[in-house]
């Protein structure tokens, strides 16, 4: 059975060598669509300057008892393990999870994802995640929020799957040899706490 782990990061710019990841979204489906896991944290430090909060919503504060990227490492490859990852645009986001894995003196992970943009493109699809949502019916409820543009792009990835035909033949995540421990630490937004 094929298994997909979609991703998405919320980050303080368009840049990585500059940027941080300061909130990141994994849901994890089956071929079928099926929910599997989904999981979510902001991510610190701060201080940092949190870029454009009028885009991804998030208030420097909230970051204050957010786990580090360091922390979270070993549970980001936790879920991507034996999974396809998919993302939409997956250049940003794999650049930032390299970049921020570098800085954490992790050394190199070997990042590939499969990328929803170019399928839609060829399909005659918008491309921004939010028009192509709409546009195949999937909901999104509160763009740019990594795990509401994750579950998206979950369900915009079955459609793409389905309406196109095609199988996905990307390469399946394997992880370092040494590789760092989940810690099951997690901060989520204020309002998905009330959920």
């Amino acid at each position: 059975m094929t298994v997909f782990s979609c991703f998405d990061v919320e980050t303080t710019s368009l840049n990585a060598k500059n940027g941080r990841v300061i909130e990141i979204a994994i849901v994890k489906i089956d071929q079928n669509g099926n929910l599997i896991d989904e999981w979510t944290t902001l991510v610190g430090p701060t201080p940092i300057d949190i870029g454009r909060p009028d885009i991804h919503g998030i208030e420097s504060n909230w970051l204050d008892s957010a786990p580090h990227f360091s922390q979270i490492a070993g549970d980001i490859l936790h879920r991507f393990e034996g999974s396809i990852p998919v993302a939409h645009n997956a250049n940003f986001d794999c650049s930032f999870i390299r970049a921020e894995w570098a800085r954490a003196g992790l050394g190199d992970i070997q990042l590939e994802a499969f990328d929803t943009l170019p399928l839609a493109k060829e399909m005659g699809f918008p491309g921004r995640l939010f028009e192509l949502a709409t546009a195949l019916e999937v909901d999104l409820t509160n763009a740019h929020e990594a795990l509401s543009d994750t579950l998206a792009l979950a369900g915009v990835l079955v459609r793409l799957i389905e309406l196109s035909g095609k199988t996905i033949n990307s390469p399946i995540f394997q992880p370092m040899l040494f590789k760092p421990e989940p810690s099951g630490l997690v901060e989520h937004r204020p309002h998905l706490e009330d959920d």
